[in-house]
């Protein structure tokens, strides 16, 4: 008998005792870069927003001083985050010291510019990435088309700056540590003084 013959009926031997788990039974593996748990837009809950000041007293966002015409490597990334994930818009909010956000840039599926009034972001989105310091994909099923939103927060050291925000993303392209990749340079980028 050889010993590759002695293994499989190990094998088998093995998957034929009584206590083996059935196929049906067994649990499925999971991709550690799939793991976001999506939220509805109507189950979740708006957090306090993270400012001193009430949401009516302040402007959610002020537009960065851009030049339209011009790309910049943070347009450059953004036009790439919204090839890699399908997406219908991609653009970044730079969150300052006292609460304000300011819009960055942004960049539609045909690399267009996305002025700050176009840009239509959803509040809690960004005040869960915030707040939470993690990335979070919210999916609205109130249509018969469903949307979803993808927002991650944007560290330098231990500070969040801001929020990298894809509207519309292909639910079969999300990758957590893909995203997470994009976020970390809109935050370097950010942090060396390219923010339009």
């Amino acid at each position: 008998m050889s010993k590759d013959t002695s293994l499989v009926q190990r094998l088998i031997s093995f998957l034929k005792k009584p206590n083996a788990l059935e196929y049906t039974e067994r649990e499925p593996v999971r991709n550690p870069y799939d793991d976001y748990a999506p939220k509805d837009y109507e189950e979740a809950e708006e957090p306090e927003p993270p400012v001193e000041q009430a949401p009516e007293e302040m402007p959610f966002m002020s537009a960065g001083v851009h030049a339209p015409h011009r790309a910049s490597r943070l347009d450059a990334l953004m036009m790439r985050a919204v090839d890699q994930f399908r997406a219908h818009t991609a653009f970044v909010i730079r969150y300052d010291a006292d609460g304000r956000m300011h819009y960055c840039t942004g960049r539609d599926q045909h690399g267009e510019y996305v002025s700050h009034t176009d840009a239509n972001a959803d509040r809690r989105a960004i005040f869960f990435a915030l707040d939470s310091g993690e990335s979070q994909l919210f999916v609205s099923g109130s249509s018969d088309m469903p949307t979803a939103v993808l927002c991650g927060p944007l560290w330098v050291g231990d500070e969040v700056v801001g929020v990298l925000y894809l509207d519309s993303p292909a639910r079969s392209h999300l990758r957590r540590g893909v995203f997470d990749v994009f976020c970390d340079q809109a935050a370097r980028m950010l942090a060396d003084g390219v923010d339009h």
